[in-house]
């Protein structure tokens, strides 16, 4: 005895089950869709809720502390007071004014004798790139030189070296700082060579007198 449905029997059947299967996907692209709101809303929230006023926040906290350095002029005393806001503002306020907070800071320090403290803010400071990037590990470097720890000065110069990407006028200028470090080690041989390389690389480099530091580094290794 045949068990077989009747045609219109299957048809329906068939037809039922399309019908479900579309509403359950319907249920799940409107679940989806919800999702996404929310995760859009909550996105939303943050930008304007929190991040706007954070970074509007940290820009008038600079802005101040801008002020004061204009108002410092200079004074010693007052720089001190300049020094404490822009390393509040480093430390209350993210986003770019925190950021350059610290590379102010850092400056404040190296200004004052305070190499280790300047070295500590540019190793927080997040840009490591383009020109502030050259800058900050040069004033590293340079932090290195005053503590008297050569072999780390000349880590932080090629580090700024290998930032500047072959800038004309700030390659040649940290190199320059490189050879005198050398030139501190009695590492004449080196000297010379980085010399050579600025008047090799940068002919059109006219931030020292290049050819008077080469003889003198022959001179000097040739003694030695």
């Amino acid at each position: 005895m045949e068990t077989n449905q009747p045609k219109n029997q299957v048809n329906e059947a068939a037809e039922q089950a399309a019908a479900q299967k579309k509403a359950q996907m319907i249920k799940a692209v409107k679940y989806a869709s919800i999702v996404v709101v929310a995760i859009v809303a909550v996105i939303l929230v943050y930008v304007y809720a929190f991040r706007e006023p954070a970074i509007a926040s940290g820009n008038e906290a600079i802005a101040q502390a801008d002020f004061a350095l204009l108002e410092a002029n200079g004074d010693s005393a007052k720089m001190v007071e300049v020094l404490k806001k822009y390393e509040a503002v480093a430390q209350n306020h993210g986003q770019d004014a925190g950021n350059r907070a610290l590379l102010m800071a850092a400056v404040a320090h190296y200004d004052n004798g305070e190499y280790q403290k300047c070295i500590d803010c540019i190793n927080d400071y997040s840009n490591t790139g383009g020109v502030i990037g050259v800058g900050a590990q040069a004033k590293k470097g340079d932090c290195y030189v005053n503590l008297k720890k050569y072999d780390e000065a000349i880590d932080c110069y090629d580090k700024a070296i290998s930032v500047a990407d072959g800038n004309p006028y700030l390659t040649p200028f940290v190199m320059a700082k490189k050879a005198r470090i050398y030139n501190e080690k009695k590492e004449y041989a080196k000297e010379l060579e980085v010399y050579e390389s600025i008047k090799k690389d940068y002919p059109k480099y006219d931030g020292l007198d290049v050819e008077k530091y080469i003889e003198r580094a022959k001179t000097l290794s040739e003694k030695k």
